[in-house]
């Protein structure tokens, strides 16, 4: 069922309704597509130096990913894919279209990815977000374990 969530973000109370099943999954699959390459940077196994402040991946890998983003990822892509991002999005009541976005974000594009970042939890918040790859981001959360304690039994021969 489609929902609407609230969210204060510097002052402001942003308010995001989730996108219908069909296009989101066609929204998924573009963030797939675009983040896709960069994410593979952070999180595959690689040579790197010491990590980032506990997080799961080394400088190198970091910046590695940061380049593999910008290359697929051009100022008119981007730009698009955050207004289509914010189409349904409101700040106290008013909705975020393009012209409004050019006024209240400018310099403090800061608050505009947080918002962004609300709207990605709200429509893909089990794979983006906190339950999904974002607890990755989180240099407290523990990494995952998926190995079981060995319970076989050996035996030692003399």
């Amino acid at each position: 069922m489609i929902q609407t969530k609230e969210k204060q973000i510097h002052g402001a109370v942003y308010s995001v309704t989730q996108l219908p099943a069909r296009r989101a999954l066609r929204l998924k699959a573009k963030l797939l597509r675009l983040f896709g390459p960069a994410l593979a940077h952070l999180f595959l196994p690689g040579a790197g130096s010491e990590s980032i402040s506990g997080l799961p991946f080394s400088k190198t890998e970091a910046v590695r990913a940061v380049e593999s983003l910008m290359a697929q990822l051009d100022d008119k892509t981007f730009e698009s894919l955050v207004l289509e991002l914010c189409q349904g999005v409101r700040k106290d009541g008013m909705e975020l279209t393009d012209s409004v976005i050019d006024i209240e974000f400018a310099g403090d594009l800061g608050t505009l990815m947080q918002v962004l970042w609300f709207v990605i939890d709200c429509n893909f918040g089990s794979f983006f977000g906190e339950s999904g790859i974002g607890r990755l981001f989180e240099a407290t959360a523990p990494m995952p374990q998926n190995r079981q304690p060995d319970t076989r039994k050996t035996s030692i021969r003399t």
